[in-house]
């Protein structure tokens, strides 16, 4: 796999305003079914399933560029940019054809059931070095 995934979304009137313009909230919401689509691609379909640890986003930052519109067939982007002991940071982007509608850096942290920091485990981290070699 690539260190870029992508994932296409169909806007739902569910997702718009009275103007059918998408919330700005759901441009986070459709990053994380990127980030959740990623994983399973790359094979990790069981993170979500298990008790040892949890990825919470720790930090985002989102620019809004154009808007997102109803029944906007729009392709978001996942690229991992950085990795450290307990966390690891994507960009995500989302266009709508060749235009890039938002631009957003996440960085997730790895927590232990007890709501610790604890570091990534192994197949999550061989992932993420896989990814980062591919740049």
């Amino acid at each position: 796999m690539a260190n870029h995934f992508e994932f296409n979304i169909r806007v739902y009137i569910e997702d718009t305003d009275l103007g059918g313009i998408v919330y700005h909230a759901n441009h986070i919401r459709y990053m994380e079914r990127t980030r959740t689509e990623w994983l399973r691609a790359a094979g990790v379909s069981h993170y979500w399933q298990q008790a040892e640890y949890n990825f919470v986003v720790h930090k985002i930052n989102v620019k809004y560029m154009r808007p997102i519109l109803m029944d906007d067939l729009i392709t978001v982007t996942a690229r991992v940019i950085s990795c450290k002991a307990s966390s690891f940071v994507l960009q995500q982007n989302i266009y709508r054809g060749e235009i890039m509608l938002a631009s957003g850096e996440v960085e997730l942290a790895c927590i232990s059931a007890e709501m610790r920091p604890r570091r990534l485990p192994d197949e999550i981290r061989e992932l993420i070095q896989k990814e980062l070699e591919q740049d």
